[in-house]
C-alpha cells in the first residue's frame, strides 16, 4: 500500500540524515523516490519494502512498470535501491530494522525480479542467511 511505501521512505530519509546526508524528494519521477547528497556526491535512491510473508520472510520486487512493460531497474533509473524491512516490528527478538543497500548494477545484473529476505538465522531449512545479506547495512556504498 502506499502507507506502507511512505514508511519506508521515511525510515530511509531519517537514517540517510542520521548519517550526514541532506534529502530531498523528486518534483516528478517513477524509477527513483529520494535524492540523497553527500560531500557533493548526488544518488539518486529507490526504495522497496514488503510486509512479511506467511513463510516469515519478504519479497521486493527489483523491477518496475506494470505488464510487458515491467523491467528490471537500470542506471538510468536510478544508483541504488535500499530495501527497508520492518524487523522491529515483525520479529520480537530483533530490535533493529533491516536496510539492505543494493547498488543498480547488482540488480541489472540480476536475472530475479524480486529479492526474498529475511534476517540473518531466521530462514528455512538449511537457508540461515539471504543471498543479500552483503548488502545489508552497506550505507558507506552511497
Amino acid at each position: 500500500t502506499s502507507r506502507t511505501g511512505s514508511v519506508a521512505e521515511l525510515a530511509v530519509a531519517s537514517k540517510l540524515v542520521e548519517l550526514g546526508f541532506t534529502v530531498s524528494w523528486p518534483l516528478n519521477t517513477d524509477t527513483y523516490d529520494l535524492i540523497a547528497e553527500k560531500d557533493g556526491s548526488v544518488k539518486r535512491i529507490q526504495v522497496k519494502t514488503a510486509n512479511m510473508s506467511k513463510h516469515r520472510s519478504y519479497r521486493c520486487s527489483l523491477s518496475h512498470g506494470a505488464g510487458k512493460l515491467r523491467r528490471a531497474y537500470e542506471k538510468k533509473d536510478c544508483d541504488f535501491l535500499i530495501l527497508f524491512l520492518p524487523y522491529s516490528r515483525d520479529y520480537p527478538d530483533i530490535s533493529m530494522d533491516g536496510y539492505y543497500i543494493i547498488p543498480v548494477s547488482a540488480v541489472n545484473n540480476n536475472s530475479l525480479s524480486a529479492a526474498v529476505l529475511f534476517p540473518a538465522g531466521k530462514g528455512r531449512g538449511n537457508i540461515m542467511v539471504c543471498k543479500w545479506e552483503k548488502y545489508k547495512d552497506g550505507w558507506k556504498s552511497i
